[in-house]
């Protein structure tokens, strides 16, 4: 199949992205070369910038109110639902992620936009306040453009949600996908100009940490939406500190996963599984670190690997497919690199599965040992397994290291499960089970610890991007 040119979107229209990178987007499946790469100018990326602050400036699309909004947005969604088979494939091809699952997210996207504009709706711009008969209301105001930095493992997913609900929200922005996973990102942008959003509203630039750099950087940038990496959320917000930058960094973790004597240990073994291989392993949720009592620690090791040998390990193209490869060369080496220095610190190494010869193929792997937190955020299918004897040390032990995102509890006895999950550093604690999806439509969670700034949740996402203005009349007579 042709996959989509690498351009840079600006005012609504694609032009060529001036800089030959030199690199090329290769299959996770084969190693083979599918097509160059190329990154936006520096030029083009201040004028992705210029664009957006002047589509803020003269409130093309924030003055148009949610109502007027909506329909623009209801466009936009339809034309991602035209867009998701193709979507679909190249983000299996950009992520290593099975094509069964990139299809359940890029069949999903029109309903995220959908999403976000009926939110919008319903708070509507502006809410009248109590104030003893005096007009007096609160303004829900974008900051102003906002740059949106996606990652590469759930391509099309991360850049909808983030454009659908600073779109729904009023701001402009400026979409920079990760330079491993440009594709489904361009023809978000492309059906945003489809949509027909006002010029300026919806650019897109290409490019690594340069790139990234220079438009996070940008006064003109107001806000900023970013999912990936602690070390690069680390330098986003040392770039944003001087100027007080709205900040959303959703960054990494080693989420835990108490496992307690009562616990279904078949069960367990299914949902820790389910969650440490989804996306290829590629999920900052994932369960990374198993603590299970000593009890019956070894039999579920035994599960564990039980359960990883049901995986089909194969091609992210492939509809039978269950664990695919990790996205890119690099990734498989860190992971090698991690695995190997688990096993130096006296972890003993269960890689379970046939993978390819070709291709970024990383084996599911446990690794089983002692008091072995690892150094750095595991991101791929490989899970480290220790015992516990106190259930006291096993909380200070999920509590420590790189947390913060999510974690997990396993018991027969809700009540004390949920009861250990509240001591859990993190944002989202799930008992007796690992899916992806929300608990609730009322969900919200906080990034804690080094994990990020900001938090989960559609409604804390819609207001990130505004601010609250109150206006109306003084009240008389008051003593101060």
């Amino acid at each position: 199949m042709p996959f989509p040119a690498p351009s840079t979107w600006i005012n609504g229209r694609a032009e060529q992205s001036h800089i030959d990178d030199g690199a090329s987007l290769r299959d996770p499946n084969t190693g083979a070369e599918l097509a160059s790469s190329r990154s936006s100018s520096s030029e083009q990326i201040d004028r992705a910038v210029a664009a957006a602050s002047g589509a803020h400036a003269d409130g093309r699309w924030s003055s148009l109110g949610a109502e007027r909004r909506a329909p623009l947005l209801c466009a936009l969604a339809d034309g991602l639902d035209a867009r998701a088979d193709e979507i679909a494939r190249l983000d299996a091809l950009n992520s290593g992620v099975p094509i069964s699952v990139t299809r359940l997210f890029a069949s999903s996207n029109g309903d995220t936009v959908r999403s976000a504009a009926d939110r919008a709706l319903a708070l509507g711009d502006a809410e009248a306040v109590p104030a003893d008969g005096r007009d007096v209301r609160i303004h829900r105001v974008p900051w102003g453009p906002a740059a949106l930095l996606m990652p590469w493992n759930a391509p099309s997913a991360m850049a909808v949600k983030k454009l659908g609900f600073a779109l729904a929200a009023g701001a402009s922005a400026v979409m920079k996908p990760s330079p491993a996973s440009p594709w489904s990102a361009l023809l978000v942008a492309e059906a945003a100009a489809e949509a027909g959003l006002p010029e300026g509203v919806v650019n897109l630039v290409l490019g690594g940490a340069e790139a990234g750099a220079q438009l996070v950087e940008d006064r003109r940038i107001a806000a900023i939406s970013m999912t990936g990496a602690t070390p690069t959320g680390r330098a986003i917000a040392a770039a944003a500190a001087p100027r007080f930058t709205r900040l959303r960094l959703e960054l990494g973790s080693n989420n835990p996963a108490i496992v307690l004597p009562d616990a279904d240990i078949e069960a367990t073994a299914r949902a820790l599984v389910a969650g440490a291989t989804k996306l290829s392993g590629q999920w900052c949720e994932a369960p990374r670190r198993v603590l299970a009592a000593s009890a019956v620690h070894d039999r579920l090791v035994e599960a564990l690997r039980t359960e990883l040998a049901t995986l089909r390990i194969g091609s992210s193209l492939d509809d039978t497919t269950t664990l695919g490869p990790v996205a890119f060369e690099g990734r498989r080496r860190e992971l090698t690199a991690q695995r190997d220095d688990l096993a130096a610190r006296g972890a003993t190494i269960v890689e379970v599965g046939t993978t390819p010869d070709e291709g970024f193929f990383f084996p599911p792997t446990l690794a089983v040992g002692d008091d072995i937190e690892p150094d750095s955020e595991i991101f791929g299918p490989l899970l480290a397994v220790e015992a516990f004897d106190a259930v006291e040390d096993a909380v200070r032990r999920a509590n420590s290291g790189q947390v913060g995102l999510a974690g997990y509890v396993f018991s027969d006895d809700i009540d004390a499960a949920s009861s250990l999950g509240a001591a859990l550093v993190a944002g989202e604690v799930k008992v007796n089970g690992t899916s992806v999806l929300d608990m609730s439509p009322h969900s919200a969670q906080s990034f804690f610890g080094s994990s990020g700034i900001g938090g989960h949740g559609d409604a804390e996402l819609l207001e990130f991007f505004v601010g609250k203005r109150i206006v109306g009349t003084d009240a008389p007579g008051l003593p101060l």
